[in-house]
């Protein structure tokens, strides 16, 4: 259960970690795109620390879900059940593929945007996939607020 514990709380925590850069990026991306500037080294860093913070986050949660985790290993045990119960059903279903899908849109979008020379595409690129990406972590978060599923918004607190 110690393991458990550990690889949880690094998920909790990257998800603000990962978060921050989505926000950061999307926003530079978007004045970028809107304000005509140029693409520099700066934007395909960010772009790629996104990326690993994204890919991170993606690893400590497909732990959990497969291996570590309480909820979906019940939810796994009777399946049809777990689909009457909202807090089996985002563990099991909702969260993952909300998740997936945001990874998915960080990868497209930064394969999108290094494909294109033109920085006002490449902003836009970004902006448009990271922003994506954005909504469908917001979505994916288990916020305090969400009867039910809701979960602290620091680890342990």
């Amino acid at each position: 259960m110690m393991t458990y514990t550990i690889v949880l709380a690094a998920h909790s925590y990257l998800r603000w970690i990962m978060f921050a850069l989505l926000v950061f990026t999307a926003a530079r991306a978007l004045m970028g795109w809107l304000g005509d500037k140029p693409y520099r080294p700066l934007d395909s860093k960010l772009t790629l620390f996104t990326l690993i913070a994204t890919d991170l986050q993606l690893l400590f949660g497909l732990a959990l879900y497969f291996i570590l985790s309480p909820q979906t290993s019940a939810a796994f045990a009777n399946f049809g059940a777990a689909m009457k119960s909202k807090p089996l059903r985002f563990w099991a279903v909702e969260h993952i593929t909300i998740a997936l899908v945001a990874v998915m849109l960080v990868h497209v979008g930064r394969i999108k945007a290094r494909k294109v020379e033109d920085s006002r595409d490449r902003h836009k690129r970004i902006a448009i996939y990271f922003g994506l990406a954005l909504v469908a972590v917001l979505v994916a978060i288990p916020w305090p607020f969400r009867q039910a599923i809701g979960r602290a918004l620091f680890f342990g607190m």
